[in-house]
């Protein structure tokens, strides 16, 4: 889960950062502000929604202390499927 992780932060956040920081910051795309029209329009579309659920991907139980396993993971499903839940009754998909 470790190698998971660090995985998807190599890939994810450089992309995060060059959208954001840098291409939001000239011009070039729109960027997210704390108002609900951004927000919306934003988790509209189809890449977007995919792209908060891989951050919020769970790994697989490897302990052998199966009860905590069963607790955090099980947990972890749980946020994973109301974030699923989430994303997708707050805007309608668009693909474009």
């Amino acid at each position: 889960m470790f190698v998971q992780g660090g995985v998807i932060a190599a890939v994810l956040i450089p992309v995060h950062i060059l959208v954001k920081g840098i291409l939001g910051s000239l011009g070039f795309v729109n960027v997210v502000d704390r108002h609900y029209d951004t927000w919306s329009s934003l988790l509209g579309n189809l890449v977007v929604k995919l792209y908060l659920l891989v951050l919020r991907r769970p790994g697989r139980p490897g302990g052998q202390e199966h009860a905590r396993a069963a607790i955090f993971y099980g947990g972890a499903v749980l946020v994973t499927l109301i974030t699923v839940w989430v994303l997708l009754i707050t805007a309608p998909m668009s693909v474009g």
